[in-house]
């Protein structure tokens, strides 16, 4: 026995309990069962073939909606790795030119000194050449006037 051959036994006992009537197989309500059962099948395979159908173009759009996300996640990290790198060049333009601005304020510093300090050396050799040439002076006025006496 088949399946739905099965299934209108099944149906013919159920309707014999509950209410006490005999069908056959060929009664006319036995006909509309089996008309209810093919619409159910035909409706439930359309159905089927609607749900199919709309799962694709779900999946269609859904891909299509990922595609235009990243594209647009694209662009926005374009964007905003290009303003980053905008923003790095000047900070590093900025502190570059603020490093040098420092060091040429010590170097400046530094040979201000170093200039200082040379000009106090080349006073005090000065000194130390005058004072040479006095005690020189000196010396030879003395050794004359040893030589004299």
């Amino acid at each position: 026995m088949s399946k739905e051959s099965e299934s209108i036994d099944d149906l013919i006992q159920q309707i014999a309990s509950e209410h006490d009537v005999l069908l056959s197989k060929d009664d006319s309500i036995m006909i509309l069962q089996s008309m209810k059962e093919r619409l159910i099948k035909d409706s439930k395979d359309a159905q089927n073939i609607l749900l199919n159908q709309f799962k694709s173009e779900m999946e269609a759009i859904s891909d299509q909606w990922s595609a235009e996300a990243k594209n647009h996640s694209d662009r926005i990290l374009d964007s905003t790795i290009a303003s980053s790198n905008t923003e790095i060049a000047r900070v590093m333009k900025e502190q570059s030119t603020a490093i040098i601005e420092k060091w040429t304020d010590e170097l400046n510093t530094g040979f201000s000194q170093v200039h200082k300090t040379i000009q106090s050396s080349r006073q005090t050799a000065i000194l130390n050449i005058i004072a040479s040439f006095i005690t020189l002076i000196t010396a030879g006025i003395v050794l004359y006037v040893f030589l004299k006496m």
